[in-house]
């Protein structure tokens, strides 16, 4: 072989390995891009930033659920007070006129802070919960208004021990057709 022909040869393989070299670093490049645009957001994060106006949970089993995920950050993500505050006015979006007439905001506040302390006192968070399923959920009609009542379960940890509770919620649809958190209670006897 002459040496124009090795030198074309060279050459032509270095040409190779930089395109090959450059494919790959752009087609990592744009991997890592994607990547970087999937972001994780905490709990907090994503219960914050529901609109309620825009939507609203349908069935009193999804008002449910979004009101335990507001406990869960209540308890289990060590929100400071802003946080706090943000998270139980959107729990009070949830809750039924005559239960905001009976519990004034900064009272809930002071309420709420003072119950978030006592978790972290004692170590506790809450470790599961659920809540009935479609089926289970109780419905009827008392005076031209629709209700509902619903059980939650929640399984409390308390510096390593588990106890388990369940409430009783009433819901009331409002006139709007949103369910509405009327009350609650604790029960003594647990079914599950």
């Amino acid at each position: 072989m002459n040496t124009k022909t090795i030198k074309t040869l060279i050459v032509g393989i270095v040409l190779l390995a930089l395109i090959v070299g450059y494919y790959f670093y752009l087609s990592g490049r744009n991997r890592k891009t994607a990547q970087d645009e999937i972001m994780e957001t905490s709990l907090t994060e994503d219960v914050l930033a529901r609109d309620l106006e825009k939507s609203y949970p349908a069935t009193p089993r999804e008002v449910m659920r979004y009101y335990n995920e507001i406990q869960e950050c209540y308890y289990n993500e060590g929100n400071d007070k802003a946080t706090i505050k943000a998270l139980m006015k959107k729990s009070r979006e949830l809750f039924d006129e005559e239960l905001l007439e009976e519990n004034p905001e900064e009272q809930h506040f002071e309420d709420l802070m003072k119950e978030v302390e006592n978790f972290q006192k004692n170590e506790r968070d809450i470790f599961a919960w659920s809540t009935d399923s479609v089926d289970e959920v109780q419905y009827n009609t008392m005076d031209e208004r629709e209700w509902a009542s619903i059980h939650s379960y929640y399984t409390l940890r308390t510096k390593g021990l588990q106890t388990k509770t369940t409430e009783l919620f009433l819901m009331r649809k409002s006139e709007d057709g949103k369910w509405k958190i009327y009350g609650w209670d604790l029960e003594t006897s647990n079914n599950k």
